[in-house]
C-alpha cells in the first residue's frame, strides 16, 4: 500500500492512499474459502456449490469488507507514526469515479493540522494578580441556593422566613390579578417580608407597591403592568393557593 500526504495549505492536507491486490486478495480467498462449504445456491447441494459462483455471489461483500479493514488500521498505524496534531478526525472524501470492481483502489482522506504559534511571554507591563476569597457567609448563600433551585418542593401550610410563596396580586383599580411565586427576600423592606410570616392558605396581605422592590422593573415582571402602570398603588396578594417552602 503507498499512502501519502498532499498539502492543501498550511493547516491542510490530504492523506491519499492506494490499495492494491496485494493487500486484501489473500485475506478474500480465506473468506471464500470459508464461505464455501456453507454457501446456498440455487440448483446446488449445500457446500458442493463451485467457487466461481460463490466469489460471484460474495466475493464482492467480501472484498468491500476486508478493503475498509485494511485501510482503517493503515491509516490508524499511519497517523501514529507520523505523530501529527490533528484537529478533529480525518474526513473521508467522496468520489464519485469510485469503483469496487477495480482491482487497484484509491481512498482520500482530508486532515486539519493544528497550526504552530509562538506566545510571548515578557510581559512589558506588570500584571496584577488578584486573589479572591470566598468567605463562609458567601459559600453558605451559594449552597442555599443551590438548595433551593435543585430541592424538592414540599407544601407547606404556614408561611415562614425561608418561603416561597405562590399568590396572586390583586388591584381593582387598575385590574391587575397575576399569579407569581416569589422568595420573601425580594422585597425591599425586612418589615413587609415580616407581614407575610405567618400567614396560610387564603389569608390577605395589602402592600404598597412604592419601594416594595430594589428595581421597580421586578414589579413589572411580578404583576405583570407595563412600564407606565408602575407607580405608587396598593395590591392585595391574595393567596388562593398553597405557599411552597423549598428545602434542599
Amino acid at each position: 500500500m503507498d499512502i501519502k500526504r498532499v498539502a492543501t495549505d498550511a493547516v491542510n492536507e490530504t492523506i491519499v492512499m492506494t490499495v492494491v491486490p496485494m493487500d486484501y486478495k489473500g485475506q478474500v480467498q480465506k473468506r471464500i474459502n470459508e464461505k464455501m462449504p456453507l454457501a446456498t445456491v440455487k440448483g446446488f447441494r449445500k457446500g458442493a456449490v463451485p467457487k466461481d459462483l460463490v466469489e460471484k455471489q460474495y466475493g464482492k461483500g467480501i472484498k468491500i469488507e476486508e478493503v475498509n479493514k485494511v485501510v482503517d488500521l493503515a491509516l490508524t498505524r499511519y497517523l501514529q507514526s507520523e505523530r501529527l496534531n490533528l484537529l478533529g478526525s480525518p474526513l473521508p472524501k467522496i468520489s464519485e469515479d469510485f469503483n469496487w470492481d477495480n482491482d487497484e483502489l484509491v481512498f482520500e482522506y482530508e486532515i486539519g493540522l493544528a497550526p504552530d504559534f509562538e506566545i510571548n511571554l515578557d510581559a512589558k507591563n506588570d500584571i496584577v494578580k488578584y486573589v479572591v476569597t470566598a468567605d463562609a457567609k458567601l459559600i453558605d448563600e451559594q449552597v442555599q441556593r443551590i438548595q433551593k433551585q435543585f430541592g424538592t418542593a414540599i407544601p407547606q401550610d404556614t408561611v415562614t422566613e425561608s418561603s416561597d410563596v405562590t399568590g396572586t396580586f390583586v388591584n381593582e383599580e387598575k385590574g391587575i390579578n397575576n399569579t407569581t411565586t416569589i422568595s420573601l427576600s425580594v422585597f425591599k423592606d425586612k418589615k413587609t417580608a415580616a407581614e407575610f410570616v405567618g400567614k396560610k392558605v387564603g389569608d390577605v396581605v395589602a402592600v404598597n407597591t412604592k419601594g416594595l422592590f430594589n428595581d421597580d422593573h421586578e414589579l413589572m415582571d411580578v404583576m405583570k403592568v407595563s412600564h407606565d402602570d408602575v407607580e405608587p398603588a396598593t395590591v392585595r396578594p391574595s393567596f388562593r393557593r398553597r405557599q411552597y417552602c423549598y428545602f434542599g
